[in-house]
């Protein structure tokens, strides 16, 4: 594993998951690792005993909450978002709020992330943005994020 003494990375999303596993390779390739979501009570419970990763609070739906995260926030050397909210489930009952949310979660929040948090990176950082979404169509049947199936 490369080692990442020294640098900073950032992980945003749940304190399990993809986070956490991505949270704890970083720590363990020796990284300081700060873990920021929306519930930071959440996220010191999950990194509890974890030496070296601390917590923030950001929510990527509000970007006067990820501008003030970028002002506490000392140089970065990576930034990691994982966060997520779902829309799932069959096409015909998804919820326009709910697509709304995960659309500002998924897209417009990691480019607000971008915009707050690019004057705080090292030189050579880099940013990792997942942005998944799972629908698929078997025959003529539409899945949503592995909802039910819209037949």
């Amino acid at each position: 594993m490369t080692s990442l003494k020294d640098q900073t990375v950032l992980v945003i999303g749940r304190g399990g998951g993809l986070a956490r596993a991505i949270a704890l390779a970083a720590q363990h390739a020796g990284a300081q690792v700060i873990a920021a979501g929306r519930d930071r009570e959440a996220l010191a419970a999950a990194y509890a005993g974890e030496p070296g990763i601390g917590t923030e609070t950001v929510d990527l739906t509000d970007e006067p909450s990820i501008a003030a995260l970028g002002e506490r926030l000392g140089p970065l050397d990576y930034v990691v978002s994982t966060a997520s909210a779902r829309a799932r489930g069959r096409v015909a009952d998804l919820d326009r709020n709910a697509i709304r949310l995960s659309f500002d979660t998924k897209v417009i929040g990691p480019l607000m992330l971008a915009k707050h948090l690019a004057p705080r990176m090292t030189k050579g950082g880099s940013f990792v943005l997942f942005a998944l979404t799972s629908t698929f169509l078997t025959g003529q049947t539409l899945h949503i994020d592995g909802g039910e199936p819209l037949t």
